[in-house]
């Protein structure tokens, strides 16, 4: 069953001065089933990040529509769009955007805060993610006292414990070694696997290696997609590596 549904996406921008426009995307259309891992690649510029908002619901598209289980988000009221977020999306982001002043654990229950859990509750949806995680230890600290890797996997911990419908991850390993890097990529493996749907803008092609399809964003256009299949991790990126090279190239659509 496909979860997500993006229909002749566009979005057009006006220039500050209004005497000019920018298309972002151009009729894009894509789906993405229940269960999937989906990566999102492209140069700067190329639209990914605007197609991710829009997913989001952070901003809205020109034209088309968005179905999330079927139900269209043009239709969701503003003042309906901060719960309709926490109650079916998950984000994940490259800076982490966790609160400072709170503790990890107090950053990860946030969302449950806010919509009203018991605290009982709370607690028995944490402390089997943090164990997973492998953050269980750190709960009492703050962001400033942990390292990149461990405030990602928090984020991480604060964008999976509402249980949501689709993860949305921005450019999850952009400030992160290689080693938390390769850690935090195989926990999203892991959770996929566990059936978790996720949506991921990546620059890096060894992230998207961990996903099992890759679709190439180019000039605001679906300009191809591969999908892993039965590849191995190195295989596929191989795969998206010459891919990459004829997008940069300015090829034609390989399909």
């Amino acid at each position: 069953m496909e979860l997500l549904q993006v229909q002749n996406l566009k979005k057009v921008y006006n220039t500050r001065l209004g005497g000019q426009q920018v298309q972002a995307l151009h009729n894009v259309s894509f789906d993405i089933g229940k269960g999937e891992f989906v990566a999102i690649m492209g140069a700067s510029g190329s639209g990914k990040t605007t197609l991710l908002n829009i997913i989001a619901s952070l901003d809205k598209a020109t034209s088309g529509e968005i179905f999330l289980e079927g139900k269209g988000l043009s239709v969701i009221k503003d003042r309906e769009l901060s719960a309709f977020r926490r109650t079916n999306l998950g984000f994940v982001f490259q800076d982490f955007n966790l609160l400072d002043n709170f503790s990890v654990k107090d950053n990860i229950l946030l969302p449950l805060v806010l919509s009203g859990e018991a605290i009982k509750v709370m607690e028995e949806k944490l402390m089997p993610l943090v164990k997973r995680l492998g953050i269980e230890k750190l709960l009492e600290k703050y962001p400033y006292e942990i390292s990149g890797g461990e405030k990602q996997r928090t984020a991480m911990a604060r964008a999976f414990i509402t249980g949501p419908k689709l993860i949305l991850a921005d450019e999850p390993t952009g400030a992160l070694d290689s080693k938390s890097s390769s850690l935090v990529l195989s926990l999203f493996e892991e959770l996929n696997k566990n059936g978790q749907t996720i949506l991921m803008v990546t620059h890096s092609a060894m992230a998207a290696s961990y996903a099992k399809r890759v679709l190439f964003i180019k000039d605001g256009d679906l300009f191809s997609q591969v999908y892993k299949g039965e590849d191995s991790k190195k295989e596929f990126f191989d795969k998206i590596v010459s891919t990459l090279s004829v997008l940069s190239e300015g090829g034609a659509d390989i399909g």
